[in-house]
């Protein structure tokens, strides 16, 4: 395990192990090595899973030395979190960014944000399961998973009580209900679409998911404000 030493910052990696994690983000072979090492993983996790994946699958299929994994990665569980935060990544810059649009239409963002979303899951599904999985056995992740819907729910809720100020939404609704059971609805049906095998056209699933949006939210576009 490497020594942790507390400063005003928090806690932060020290050693030879830190030391040579630090400087080799540096090095564009470093970069290369580090993403060769990722993708590797993110291969014999989607073949094999969690479970039955160990470091000699990952390193093998890299094609890098047992050691160049701990150069970069102290664990499987580290790897894990480093390659699943592109999900946390990709939301914020493809979805976040556009539910935090103020002065535009609110039902275009929503189908902008919607839209990427559901390609979000899409093109992360293998990562998605492998969430799934680790979630089931690892009370950290459970958690983790938990506090990032509950974020996503404070998110929504807020912009819900930005529409009804604006006008452009049901003011009696209840914001936080209403944003959990639509972030309920939405993951759910982009991952029962995405990484479990359910087939619809994807044009039908984005308009049958901004329909619900819409209608829970008697949500109006601006010139359509009384």
């Amino acid at each position: 395990m490497t020594p942790i030493v507390v400063t005003r910052g928090g806690r932060t990696p020290s050693g030879v192990s830190a030391e040579r994690r630090a400087s080799s983000r540096a090095g564009g072979k470093a970069t290369r090595t580090r993403a060769a090492i990722l993708d590797a993983a993110r291969a014999e996790f989607d073949r094999r899973g969690f479970a039955n994946t160990t470091v000699e699958h990952i390193v093998e299929r890299a094609g890098v030395a047992r050691g160049s994994f701990y150069t970069y990665f102290e664990s499987r569980m580290d790897l894990f979190r480093h390659l699943t935060a592109r999900i946390d990544r990709e939301i914020r810059s493809n979805v976040v960014a556009f539910d935090r649009a103020r002065g535009n239409d609110p039902i275009e963002n929503l189908r902008i944000s919607n839209r990427n979303y559901l390609a979000v899951v899409r093109s992360n599904a293998d990562l998605y399961r492998l969430v799934d999985e680790v979630a089931a056995h690892d009370d950290g992740v459970r958690k983790a998973r938990l506090a990032s819907r509950q974020d996503h729910i404070a998110r929504v809720a807020r912009s819900i009580e930005r529409w009804k100020r604006g006008g452009w939404a049901d003011p009696s609704i209840d914001a936080h209900a209403t944003a959990a059971a639509l972030i309920s609805m939405l993951s759910a049906f982009a991952q029962w679409l995405h990484t479990s095998g359910d087939v619809m056209d994807e044009e039908r699933a984005e308009h049958t998911v901004n329909d619900i949006w819409i209608r829970a939210c008697r949500l109006r576009a601006p010139n359509e404000r009384s």
